[in-house]
């Protein structure tokens, strides 16, 4: 069964649906934040929510160093993110 847009726009606007998205992503940044001190990082690690302008609620883990995501010739590749992601 598929959802209508207007269903889809109630169930993703509900507060225990964006209760639980804050719950994952602040579980995933605690994971990046002893990953990155583990291994010798500085990034900070942030959490950051809110509603696009379509109506569509999202939460994003972010880093502050985009170096140690992705690593360059001086910088050695952490991937903090990627790997607390998919951990949890």
């Amino acid at each position: 069964m598929r959802l209508s847009n207007r269903t889809f726009q109630k169930i993703n606007r509900s507060r225990a649906v964006q209760d639980a998205v804050a719950r994952k992503a602040q579980r995933v940044a605690a994971t990046a934040r002893s990953i990155t001190a583990n291994e010798g990082g500085t990034a900070n690690i942030t959490v950051v929510s809110g509603v696009r302008p379509g109506g569509r609620a999202y939460t994003n883990v972010v880093s502050s160093s985009r170096d140690e995501e992705y690593g360059t010739e001086t910088t050695p590749r952490i991937r903090a993110l990627g790997r607390a992601a998919r951990t949890n």
